[in-house]
Formats: C-alpha cells, sequence, structure tokens
C-alpha cells in the first residue's frame, strides 16, 4: 500500500485552520503536489495484477528448502537435515531426514564406511606391490632411475673390420653387461593349459611373432676395450660359459653344405642357403641385422630378457655376406 502518513497530516493541519486568510494558494499547491508525488509513485493495474498472480501461486508453492546439513551417522547411508518455508506463511518446519542409499554394481551411490576400509586395504597392498615391482626391476634392470638411459647412448662402428661399441664406459663402470639381439619371426607352439583339448586340436601354433629377440644369453657377447667379441661356443652351447671368444662375424653364423653341395647357414631354426636361386652356380649377398644393449647381469633361466630390460639403448649393426669373397663382414 502507498504511505500517505505525510499526506493525511497535511490535510489535518489545512482543516484545522481557522484564522482569517490562512487559506493560500500556496497551502493548496502544496497540498496538491504532494497528492502528485504520491500517486507517481502507484503502481499501475498491470503491475497490480502481476502481484495477484503471484499471491495466488505462493499459495499452492511447495515450501522452499532453506538448510542443509549432515545428519545422524551410519555405515551404510548417509542421511541430511534438512529445513524449509513456506512461501505463502513463511512458517518454518523440520523435514524427514533425506537418505542417500549406498551404492551397487547396478547403481551409483554413497560409499559405505566397509568400503572405505577396503579401499584403504587396496590402498595399502598397490603400495606393497609398487615396493616389490620396484625391487624386481631393480634386479632386472628395468625403469632404474639412475637416468643412465640419457647419458649413456650407445653407438655401433666399423672400424678396419672389426665392430667397435661407443658411449658403453658409464655403462660398464655401473655394472651393466651387453646383451646380444636379433631380428625375430617367431611362431611358438599352441601351450595353453586353460584349453579344451579341441582348442589345442584345432590350434597347434601361436600367432607370428616378429621384433627383437635376445640371441644367447649373458654369455653371448663381450667388450674388450670397445672392440666387440663374440662367444665361439656353437649355437646350441650359447647360454653356458664361452670356452673363447672371436671378434670375426662369421661367429654369429653357423655355417655348413648341405646333400646337394649348397652352402647354407643356421638362422633359429630356419637353415638358409647361401646359393642363388635364380644362378645355382652363384652366391648370394645375405644381410642380417643385430644390436647390442646393456641390462643388469641376468643369467639363464632366471627371466625372459627383451629390450624391455635395457638401461642403455640399442645399438644395432649388421653383418653381411659378400659372395665375392665368401666372407662376413660388419656393417653400420
Amino acid at each position: 500500500m502507498i504511505d500517505v502518513t505525510t499526506l493525511t497530516n497535511l490535510i489535518t493541519q489545512f482543516r484545522n485552520t481557522t484564522a482569517s486568510n490562512s487559506v493560500s494558494p500556496e497551502t493548496i499547491g502544496s497540498i496538491l503536489q504532494k497528492i502528485v508525488d504520491i500517486l507517481a509513485t502507484a503502481g499501475t493495474q498491470a503491475n497490480l495484477d502481476i502481484i495477484n498472480k503471484w499471491h495466488e501461486a505462493l499459495k499452492t508453492a511447495a515450501p522452499a528448502l532453506t538448510a542443509l546439513s549432515q545428519g545422524n551417522a551410519d555405515r551404510n547411508h548417509i542421511y541430511l537435515a534438512a529445513r524449509s518455508v513456506n512461501l505463502y506463511t513463511g512458517a518454518q518446519a523440520d523435514l524427514v531426514p533425506i537418505q542417500i542409499q549406498q551404492a551397487t554394481t547396478e547403481r551409483a551411490g554413497a560409499m559405505r564406511a566397509q568400503q572405505v576400509v577396503d579401499l584403504n586395504t587396496a590402498r595399502r597392498d598397490v603400495a606393497d606391490i609398487k615396493k616389490q615391482i620396484q625391487t624386481i626391476n631393480s634386479l632386472l634392470g628395468v625403469g632404474t632411475a639412475d637416468n643412465l638411459y640419457k647419458s649413456s647412448q650407445i653407438s655401433c662402428q666399423v672400424v678396419n673390420g672389426t665392430l667397435r661399441l661407443l658411449g658403453a664406459q658409464n655403462l660398464t663402470a655401473a655394472g651393466y653387461v651387453p646383451y646380444l639381439f636379433r631380428r625375430v619371426r617367431k611362431r611358438n607352439p599352441f601351450k595353453n593349459k586353460f584349453a579344451t583339448a579341441e582348442q589345442r586340436a584345432a590350434k597347434s601354433y601361436c600367432p607370428v611373432k616378429k621384433g627383437w629377440g635376445l640371441f644367447g644369453s649373458i654369455y653371448s657377447v663381450r667388450l674388450n676395450g670397445t672392440q666387440v667379441e663374440f662367444s665361439t661356443n656353437p649355437h646350441s652351447r650359447i647360454c653356458t660359459k664361452a670356452l673363447g671368444w672371436s671378434a670375426d662375424a662369421a661367429t654369429l653364423v653357423s655355417r655348413h653344405t648341405d646333400t646337394h653341395g649348397n652352402i647354407r647357414f643356421g638362422l633359429g631354426r630356419s637353415s638358409v642357403s647361401l646359393t642363388d636361386p635364380k644362378n645355382p652356380k652363384k652366391q648370394r649377398m645375405i644381410r642380417l641385422t643385430f644390436g647390442i644393449g646393456f641390462a643388469k647381469p641376468i643369467y639363464p633361466g632366471t627371466a625372459a630378457i627383451t629390450p624391455a630390460n635395457l638401461t642403455s639403448s640399442l645399438a644395432t649393426f649388421t653383418i653381411i655376406y659378400d659372395p665375392g669373397t665368401q666372407r662376413w663382414t660388419f656393417s653400420t
């Protein structure tokens, strides 16, 4: 409502005026101006209609939530204490506690106290497992924190026909040893102890795998200064301590002559002929790729050794069979 108290007081004073000549145009004009000023603040009918609509809507409006806090403690559910206010009357009231159900595998929800206990137990177990993995990796030379990989990049170089390995001084000083790798294409027999008899009968071999494979063991290669030397053991005994060492590239291949007089060499389980298939009277050029990398000493039968075990980069080199000289030579 419009406040007309001031205007009412002026009118009352005007009505009580009895003195002669006390009513002047200024007095009447002042009262009329007050009336105009008050009317200027009055709302329109449109505004009044809007207010009436709000008034009617608030009668049926749902109470508004005014407060929300943690309710009674419980191991399985979360309870929230809530208060509301009636938007029409202004009356406040406490609501029935709101319950948030626990999470399940089918729906989201609140975490139970037991789940927190289980989670903390899992975190401790994971921390213990990480420590064990770090210990194992340290023994295998995987992921060590000494940054030797960054500071000891190695590379191969051929000098006067011999293979040299450069940049390995820090690695050997830290106790790391070289390993010899070669490019392989493997297809292992299918051996799954959980497979049924039908599955084993239908699948004899695993998928073909290509990549770097360990050639021999920790006993296959060594450094003599910067010169690379290879075990002279037969390839069937290459995982045992070397009986001798050689810097000759031919040490890496086993050569023999088949029943047809063709010279062949062993490559994994395969036997490759040096004879040119297009001209049986000539031999062909063969190129084989190898790599040298450093890791901590891992002895035969201890663990599988892959390039993931290496602390250093993998320095690659090739050996080439020259049919002109009928010799194997190093190349990079």
